[in-house]
């Protein structure tokens, strides 16, 4: 089943049988299985046949707007759902699943079960999940994919873990040295969510939504287009990620790496990215690929 996967994207730049085959060896592990967690299908169609998924939940029907799964999953709990649904794409994938809600207790757990991936992707709807796991993976160097699914436009990062920037720095969540027990994951959450309002997205909602979802009035927001697009953009991420991890050549991409956001907006048609440090706006060149860097000074009146 493989060879057929992968045989048609097989000519474009960059994918060449090699990459192919570094896809198919890569061990990816995906923390939350909800809007993010549809990554999945676009990496199993891809030719990556390596998964580990970690999620608490069960499949709902409001999940029917963006998961590949049918009424008949109802019910069910989301990694059941998706190891049959990845094996019934390629029935020659290996699917490690796990149903644990990740908690601040859960970080030697956590380490060790990512010990052996190559790329991971956070994406739990919990934020104390994701801290968890973006500290595991800063501790382990381990690179993580990043891109809010309910962003209503194509968002995407990866922290390459090659440095100081960390997800507990962009986000501005106080000393990094704090044991993980020992976060104030209350206080933390504002400055979370804060990190994935780019420019752009206030202009996204009705008003009074991003209020309710903070206050826990409403769920987070997902519309399956947008989400698509954020799953096409980790997934692309992936890619390139591996094409870099396995030293192959990699020709017009690049990995967008923290603290730089890449966002398509599909309302404006705009394409830019966002420096979350310096609070920069960058304008590619559709020619040659060139950035170029300007302040960011808010919304503007009237904009989308």
């Amino acid at each position: 089943m493989w060879p057929a996967l992968v045989d048609r994207q097989t000519g474009f730049l960059n994918f060449t049988p090699e990459l192919a085959r570094a896809m198919r060896e890569m061990r990816l592990a995906v923390i939350g299985a909800g809007g993010n967690g549809a990554v999945l299908d676009r990496l199993v169609r891809l030719g990556f046949t390596r998964f580990t998924i970690v999620d608490p939940d069960t499949v709902e029907a409001s999940n029917l707007n963006r998961l590949p799964f049918s009424t008949a999953h109802i019910g069910r709990a989301k990694v059941d759902a998706w190891r049959e649904h990845i094996t019934g794409v390629n029935p020659d994938c290996s699917v490690d699943t796990h149903q644990v809600t990740v908690k601040r207790d859960h970080g030697p757990w956590l380490g060790e079960l990512l010990a052996g991936a190559d790329l991971v992707f956070a994406g739990a709807t919990d934020i104390e999940a994701n801290i968890v796991t973006g500290r595991v993976c800063a501790d382990l160097r381990k690179r993580m994919i990043v891109g809010p699914a309910s962003s209503g436009a194509w968002v995407t990062s990866t922290f390459v873990h090659d440095g100081e920037i960390t997800l507990e720095r962009v986000a501005g969540l106080g000393p990094e040295g704090l044991a993980l027990p020992d976060i104030d994951y209350r206080a933390a959450e504002e400055k979370f969510r804060a990190l994935t309002y780019y420019p752009g997205r206030a202009g996204k909602y009705a008003p009074g939504i991003p209020e309710a979802v903070a206050r826990g009035e409403l769920p987070a927001r997902s519309c399956g287009i947008f989400v698509s697009l954020t799953n096409a953009a980790m997934a692309f991420e992936a890619v390139k990620n591996t094409a870099e991890l396995r030293g192959l050549p990699l020709r017009g991409a690049r990995v967008t790496a923290m603290p730089v956001f890449h966002v398509f907006d599909p309302y404006s048609g705009c394409a830019y990215y966002y420096h979350v440090l310096d609070n920069k706006i960058g304008i590619p060149d559709w020619l040659t690929g060139d950035i170029s860097w300007r302040p960011y000074q808010g919304e503007k009146e009237g904009a989308a």
